[in-house]
């Protein structure tokens, strides 16, 4: 179907970017009945056009509150990292479609290539299609720009369905341009949907992507050569394993997947995978959804039609509905799905795009590998191995039964003869992925071998192999735990890898899973590259301020703030109480700080301590979570007395802050000045709240210091371990641990820190289209509030990272746990939102939380001898 005109498209974006490259002052002028609406500045442009030769109905555009007329289509632009030109890199048309390309601009331009289609679309009978809506009105809202997301608002109909589409365009990159849609429909009437288009998995389509491919190599109408912008579909589907279907290989016209299966993970991709095509290399195309149903109710499908016209799309894929949706409709009954469209050059591999494969692969499965299937011998357990299609490329799966009782193992092993030699590097990595139905752990090995013996060196992983998609496990080679005692890890003789999977006595369901691995790879952390400066950030005032708001509006009446906004229980954390705190005295919101104070005072035990958590729809605040933890008193501490250095005058603050810092006094060990327990974060946290609360406690602090660098520093790795002996990289020691080393006059070391943190434990979202990091080793899952952290302390790519926290925010201000709800690992990300990753989110975005009180300076005065 001929949806819209592509070579006027081309033209008419080519004449726009031509004004640009001519240094037309904010891009005043445009072609034919194009205006200008939103001139060039701070990177960002915008225009619209009032016809289109395929749109026969415009929609009405609103910018900033100011009417700007009717338009067929709007176009955006964005300077290139580089600054060399301004491309255009998104076009939304009235007929509901929509064109994303990356924001690179290489010396000729990077053409569109294929479109994403709005939902729902549907079949109400046999013969009956409703494919497009048609938007009625646009409203743009600048304000967020220029370092926040362009946000759009659309309305409109597709025949029986009132639709609205919340739309957040973040910041394009040159590799990624991406557009995140919330999508509601309503039936205005009753709607039926066709049996047999349900059947065939296209009964109702919640989105698609429209594209063209006639042939590779050969030419079509026009003239022209390579008559194709996608030439494969891949996903993967509930089975976990990949499916790739490439165009040239069917018979139009015809489905694109002779067989139907659900998704496994979120994406479907079309593939543009050379760099070829009749416009040039046009970019690949992914719809990731935010979150996967659980019954798995998502089909992937799609249609190629036979034509040899190359302004035909004649290329459908979409996401359908298997469930009551795809069946019919009630007048009234409404629904919701999100997603992001994304477009980049290169087919999407999120570790690749980050930069994650550095190092040596020394197996990928592409060819001969000796790798078995091994089970204990003594228990019932049962399993094979074989080849799959993996994310993109063949990977190894073992397929097990573990059967019921605590402690049943089964294990892929990998033998390497001769053994290979890794004293070059540090640190093991490989690509995997769980079954989210076999939520059991695993356990990571690696073997030296002796005459006739083996020495084994491992690692378990609690209750993590239901993380059913793929990404990295990371493991120091010094948190290798020696099975046989005084034996020594000796990397130049690694005769062995094995990863197994078992079930613990706790928290694991044992019985039959997959497991699946790729890319065995080790790298060198130790001999990285430091950078030589902190990140600095851009300002966002929109974005700062309605984080802060939005925390004012989980308050609630007895003065403590909603941890989880989608939480059914009103569970109040002590340390997201003293983040809120911060927030709310360096905006200066008095009213808020001073009820979240008086709500410590009540809280407060006796011996000055806090509980972890709180019942914050009861004025008595009975203790939810009735534990005591040093580290978030320590941030309690910390938060009072940010209170009071920025003019706070409740009239309690200063006795209930010198109580609690009374009480984690007497939790340092005066024999070498470290706490009690060996924690590093918890130490990190008392060092920064002793010596925020004054110079009473100063010895207290200075013991805290001499502790860390002494204990918990590891110069040769150049980060802070997670205990005296615990060598399992975790975020918070890097983050909170540099800005205390920055605060001593020690920033070297705290750029190594960070810079630990950015080699271990980044990892991109289910979907590829955010990336972040995790909270600790594996890595497992984005989790925002560390990634804030990072961030807030001017790490590495911290303005990028900035980014990444800043598209995901709710135009309420809100910021989610993480783009992946997983639990497992020892961690726990969700997608609620929360008053720790909004409360970080500001941190980052304003140079907060970590700042001398006015009695201390940064950089310490050293007195030398005469």
């Amino acid at each position: 179907m001929r949806c819209i005109c592509r070579l006027c498209a081309s033209l008419a974006a080519g004449l726009a970017l031509f004004l640009l490259w001519l240094g037309l002052p904010g891009l005043t002028t445009a072609q034919g009945d194009c205006t200008v609406i939103y001139p060039l500045r701070g990177g960002w442009a915008i225009e619209m056009c009032a016809s289109d030769p395929a749109i026969t109905t415009p929609m009405a555009v609103v910018l900033d509150g100011a009417a700007q007329g009717m338009a067929a289509l709007v176009r955006v632009y964005h300077t290139t990292e580089d600054a060399t030109g301004t491309p255009q890199v998104a076009v939304l048309y009235a007929s509901g479609f929509v064109r994303l390309k990356q924001n690179d601009d290489p010396p000729s331009s990077i053409p569109f290539g294929s479109s994403f289609v709005f939902g729902p679309a549907y079949w109400p009978g046999v013969s009956t299609y409703y494919h497009n809506p048609q938007l009625t009105s646009l409203r743009i809202d600048t304000s967020w720009l220029p370092s926040g997301p362009l946000r759009l608002r659309a309305e409109g109909t597709n025949h029986d369905f009132d639709v609205t589409y919340e739309m957040s365009l973040p910041l394009p990159r040159d590799r990624q341009a991406r557009l995140h849609v919330v999508q509601t429909y309503t039936a205005t009437q009753a709607i039926a949907i066709a049996p047999t288009r349900r059947g065939q998995a296209q009964g109702f389509k919640l989105v698609q992507i429209s594209s063209m491919f006639i042939n590779e190599g050969s030419s079509c109408s026009g003239g022209h050569t390579d008559c194709h912008d996608s030439n494969a579909a891949r996903f993967i589907g509930d089975d976990l394993v990949r499916r790739q279907v490439v165009f040239r290989n069917l018979t139009p016209s015809t489905f694109i997947f002779s067989s139907t299966l659900p998704l496994g993970n979120t994406w479907l991709d079309a593939l543009h995978t050379d760099d070829g095509g009749w416009q040039g290399n046009t970019p690949n195309v992914r719809i990731a959804l935010d979150v996967l149903p659980l019954d798995h109710t998502v089909t992937p499908q799609g249609w190629i039609s036979a034509t040899t016209d190359f302004s035909d799309e004649n290329v459908s894929l979409w996401l359908h509905d298997d469930g009551p949706a795809s069946q019919g409709w009630a007048a009234g009954q409404s629904d919701q799905v999100s997603y992001w469209l994304v477009a980049q050059d290169d087919p999407p591999e999120p570790w690749a795009d980050l930069g994650l494969r550095s190092g040596w692969t020394f197996l990928n499965f592409q060819g001969s590998y000796d790798c078995t299937f091994v089970e204990d011998a003594q228990q019932a357990t049962s399993g094979t191995l074989k080849p799959i299609a993996g994310y993109a490329d063949t990977a190894l799966q073992l397929e097990y039964g573990l059967g019921n009782r605590s402690g049943n193992w089964v294990q892929v092993r990998c033998d390497f003869e001769p053994p290979l030699d890794l004293a070059a590097y540090d640190h093991l990595r490989f690509d995997w992925r769980g079954d989210p139905d076999a939520a059991n752990s695993l356990e990571i090995g690696l073997v030296n071998p002796e005459d006739n013996r083996e020495h084994i060196f491992a690692r378990g992983y609690h209750h993590v192999a239901h993380r059913a998609w793929w990404g990295q496990l990371v493991i120091p080679f010094r948190f290798l735990h020696p099975w046989t005692e005084g034996s020594s890890f000796d990397p130049s003789r690694v005769s062995a890898l094995f990863v197994s999977v078992v079930k613990d006595p706790a928290d694991d369901v044992g019985g039959t899973g997959s497991l699946a691995i790729d890319n065995l790879n080790v790298y060198a952390v130790g001999p990285r590259s430091v950078p030589s400066n902190f990140s600095t950030l851009s300002a966002n005032p929109v974005a700062s301020t309605h984080a802060a708001q939005w925390l004012a509006s989980q308050q609630r009446a007895i003065g403590l703030l909603k941890s989880w906004e989608e939480e059914v229980a009103c569970a109040a954390h002590t340390y997201d109480q003293a983040l809120a705190l911060i927030v709310f005295s360096h905006e200066r919101m008095w009213n808020e700080a001073n009820a979240l104070v008086g709500a410590l005072a009540q809280a407060q035990n006796e011996n000055g301590s806090w509980f972890k958590s709180y019942d914050c729809n009861d004025s008595q605040l009975p203790c939810i979570h009735c534990q005591e933890w040093e580290g978030d008193i320590a941030w309690a501490i910390y938060a009072l007395s940010h209170y009071m250095d920025l003019g706070g005058t409740h009239p309690q603050a200063l006795a209930v802050r010198n109580r609690a810092a009374d009480w984690l006094a007497t939790h340092v060990n005066s024999a070498d000045g470290c706490l009690v327990i060996d924690h590093t974060e918890g130490t990190i946290d008392a060092w920064w709240a002793l010596n925020a609360a004054g110079p009473a406690y100063a010895d207290k602090a200075q013991g805290l210091k001499s502790c860390l660098l002494t204990y918990y520093w590891d110069e040769g790795m150049g980060r802070f371990k997670g205990g005296r002996d615990w060598q399992q990289p975790y975020l918070d020691n890097q983050t909170w641990g540099g800005a205390f080393l920055r605060a001593i006059g020690r920033g070297d070391s705290a750029r190594r820190a960070l810079s630990y943190a950015y080699q271990v434990l980044r990892l991109p979202g289910q979907g590829g289209q955010l990336f972040g990091f995790d909270g600790q080793g594996g890595p497992w899952s984005v989790w925002n509030e560390g990634t804030g952290q990072y961030a807030a302390t001017g790490g590495q790519e911290a303005h990028d990272l900035l980014q990444e926290l800043v598209a995901q925010q709710r135009a309420d201000g809100a910021l989610s746990g993480g783009p992946d709800d997983f639990n497992g690992g020892g961690v726990w990300t969700t997608r609620w939102h929360g008053v720790a990753p909004t409360a970080w989110l500001y941190n980052a975005l304003n140079g907060e939380p970590f700042h001398p009180p006015p009695w201390q300076a940064w950089v310490p005065l050293v007195l030398k001898k005469p």
